[in-house]
């Protein structure tokens, strides 16, 4: 079972009470800052009206990142693999080479 914890949190001047496991409540902290700081941008820019449609955007933006993100790591966890491929070979051709001598 595992311990949550209550955490305060401020949103477009809007306080919440949200409950966090225990150990994990600045990570929420930082997420809640995180979403403050771009709802109040999008607010700023003047562009989009309502606080849902802010919400709507800047869930929008958060996974259009995300799934950049999941992008970037799939082509480094593919070069990983083809420098890890590389050094095994190497290291196989000069344990090779080191048993003919």
């Amino acid at each position: 079972m595992s311990n949550n914890v209550a955490v305060q949190i401020t949103i477009l001047n809007q306080s919440y009470t949200l409950t966090s496991p225990a150990g994990k409540e600045e990570q929420l902290r930082e997420a809640a800052q995180l979403l403050d700081t771009r709802l109040r941008s999008i607010k700023d820019s003047g562009r989009v009206v309502g606080l849902e449609r802010m919400a709507v955007m800047a869930a929008l933006n958060f996974s259009a990142e995300a799934l950049q993100t999941r992008k970037d790591m799939e082509t480094l966890e593919l070069a990983l693999g083809q420098i890890d491929a590389k050094v095994s070979q190497q290291l196989d051709l000069n344990q090779d080479s080191s048993d003919n001598k």
